[in-house]
């Protein structure tokens, strides 16, 4: 999706217009980026919509080195992390009763699962564990990242991501043993 220097430049002059131009075509990805994080649908929207503002709020930060939407998608998985770090489920994620026993690998050779059935199994992994693959599969953050971002080691970043994975196969094993798991 491209939005023109001229709606970013009539944004940072508060134009109405141009902002609901920049909701209007951002709003799905954005919608969906945040759900990847925050499961109620009602949390979401609120995240969605602090999401926004805080672009409008700081677009005078967008230098148009990089892409806007990218610019947008950091702010908004920022902001999906705030929202989770300022509650105390998040809080509660850290401590080692939500640690997962791990699984066994399982891999067959053969792949038929859906994009969306994958991201469906991906949400019913332990919600931590979820978080960091999310962070470093999904939107390319690094394990030093998301150690900043979620205040954890780059060790237990690490420990996380192997946790999600193995809970992944784990589940897909079960669910669809036609399916090969890439992860090894």
């Amino acid at each position: 999706m491209i939005i023109s220097d001229e709606i970013i430049n009539s944004c940072l002059k508060q134009n109405r217009t141009a902002q609901k131009k920049v909701y209007e075509t951002f709003y799905p990805v954005m919608l969906a980026i945040v759900r990847r994080y925050i499961r109620d649908e009602e949390e979401a929207l609120d995240v969605v919509n602090q999401g926004f503002v805080k672009i409008f709020q700081k677009i005078d930060q967008y230098h148009f080195e990089n892409s806007f939407e990218g610019w947008c998608k950091r702010i908004f998985i920022n902001t999906s992390l705030d929202h989770l770090r300022s509650t105390k489920r998040y809080r509660d994620l850290f401590s080692f009763e939500a640690i997962m026993p791990s699984h066994q690998v399982f891999n067959d050779g053969e792949n038929s699962l859906s994009v969306s059935e994958l991201m469906k199994l991906i949400d019913t992994i332990s919600p931590i564990s979820k978080l960091v693959f999310n962070l470093f599969a999904i939107d390319g953050y690094s394990h030093k990242e998301i150690s900043e971002e979620l205040g954890i080691s780059v060790g237990t970043s690490k420990w996380h991501l192997s946790s999600a994975r193995k809970q992944i196969q784990a589940k897909l094993k079960l669910a669809y043993p036609e399916v090969s798991v890439l992860y090894g």
